[in-house]
């Protein structure tokens, strides 16, 4: 079924305005419905298809726009025109637009006033804004804080016509009330400076020290145009200011300003944010192993200098292990090598479940060489740890499609002791120590830990090489 045109009831003794409203809205796409009087309008207003906003003339003959209004809004006609959540917009025209008029139109339920004479396009442009908000502001939350109805429904409406969805408050203390529920969800508060229970000072202060909220746009609303004052208001963490009474204009301009610039920076920060995770990301990615996910080689030639330096500035022991899965060349000859980095992935996993979380940690060496570093460990208590992961290596499951593999792996460990040692050794000297260990281990029979040997008089890369040959 397709969508029926918006009904609007145009009210005024005036068939010449009337004409006028009527081409206008017309242009727009509104269906009109014409009332030369107050009497008239009820009528319309209470009809089986009741309109969708009603533009109501002040100055006319028996029943004026204001005693319209008054029973437009009363229970026994606003049930036909009024549903559970909306009230009808009214918006008076008018050609004496007084602040008298306004006030007393906008305690009735007005959403706008429009003064005689109007520009063509005028009201279809507030129906447009009424009926259908702009949708670069669906979605913002408002917060309107004063103690004076009138002046909060002027607030309010404003806002409501930009597509902006509004919270009231009375005072500070309920608005921070609303604040605290809301969370991060408000866009933008506007606040009146004077106020029983909580001021607008002590508002803001609530907002930016208590909620942590800095960014958010705070738009003070004073009678007071004293430069001091005003200073005040800034001190305490308010974006902008507005001395009553005001244009409505200026405080959407301000608020349209605000918003704005509140969005531009939310955007920013979220774009920072993502380049961040992004630069995070690359940055982890430049440093494991893509394959088995543990550190690479390159991570392992930086933060090993820095764990020797630390060990050394503290007096604490640091060890390293060095382990070569067994035989690996015939897994991948035998099952390819798909099922040989089914074991590799498998391996780490084991060995990363065995070593503490967050303290020690492993780098993929070579091929089939990883190195566990554990810090503030002794050599004999390396030992331990592992003997450990060669029984958990071992016993371990790995499997290729359904057939189960037996998987062994050899370990060659070296430490280091700043209090025992004089000159502690290197990397390169721990790293010959551990691979000379690894080699007895494989010399021995393989699946074996190894911590006995010393440095050994060779060559450097001569002990990786044996080790290698031995697979």
């Amino acid at each position: 079924m397709p969508n029926l045109p918006r009904r609007i009831l145009v009210v005024d003794d005036s068939q010449m305005i009337r004409m006028q409203i009527r081409e206008d809205l017309e242009e727009g796409g509104y269906e009109v419905i014409e009332a030369k009087n107050g009497l008239e309008a009820i009528i319309h207003a209470a009809s089986p298809s009741p309109p969708d906003l009603i533009t109501l003339d002040i100055e006319m003959p028996k029943m004026n726009g204001f005693e319209t209004c008054r029973k437009l809004r009363d229970a026994r006609y606003a049930r036909f025109i009024d549903g559970e959540d909306h009230r009808v917009p009214i918006i008076f025209i008018t050609g004496n637009d007084t602040i008298e008029d306004r006030k007393k139109g906008f305690e009735m339920g007005a959403v706008d006033f429009i003064a005689k004479p109007f520009q063509k396009g005028e009201i279809l442009s507030v129906a447009n804004k009424i009926l259908n908000p702009p949708l670069i502001f669906m979605g913002i939350h408002a917060l309107v804080a004063d103690d004076n109805i009138v002046a909060r429904k002027i607030a309010s409406l404003c806002l409501s016509r930009e597509g902006i969805e509004v919270h009231e408050a009375e005072d500070g203390k309920q608005a921070c009330e609303i604040m605290h529920k809301a969370g991060a969800k408000m866009d933008i508060v506007i606040t009146d400076l004077v106020m029983p229970n909580m001021d607008g000072m002590q508002l803001c202060r609530y907002i930016r020290q208590d909620l942590g909220r800095k960014n958010i746009p705070i738009i003070v609303l004073t009678a007071m145009s004293d430069l001091s004052e005003i200073l005040e208001v800034f001190k305490v963490g308010a974006s902008d200011y507005l001395v009553k009474p005001f244009a409505k204009e200026e405080l959407l301009a301000r608020i349209n300003v605000h918003i704005e610039r509140n969005k531009v920076n939310r955007e920013l920060r979220e774009t920072i944010k993502l380049l961040k995770e992004a630069n995070e990301k690359v940055e982890k990615m430049s440093i494991l192993d893509p394959l088995t996910g543990c550190y690479n080689r390159g991570y392992l030639s930086k933060q090993i200098e820095m764990e020797i330096k630390r060990s050394i500035r503290y007096g604490k022991p640091l060890s390293i292990i060095l382990s070569d899965i067994d035989h690996f060349k015939k897994v991948n000859d035998s099952f390819g090598h798909q099922a040989g980095d089914a074991v590799l992935i498998r391996f780490v996993e084991t060995i990363k479940n065995v070593i503490r979380n967050g303290v020690d940690w492993i780098a993929r060496f070579g091929g089939e060489e990883f190195l566990v570093v554990l810090p503030e460990t002794t050599l004999p208590n390396a030992e331990i740890v592992a003997e450990k992961l060669r029984e958990t290596v071992s016993n371990g499951q790995f499997f290729c499609e359904d057939v189960q593999l037996c998987i062994t792996s050899s370990f060659g460990v070296a430490g280091i002791d700043p209090v025992t040692q004089s000159t502690p050794p290197s990397f390169e000297q721990m790293l010959r120590i551990a691979d000379n260990n690894l080699y007895h281990a494989k010399k021995e029979g393989r699946n074996k830990v190894i911590s006995k040997f010393a440095m050994p008089d060779l060559k450097d890369g001569q002990t990786a090489l044996l080790t290698c040959f031995l697979g």
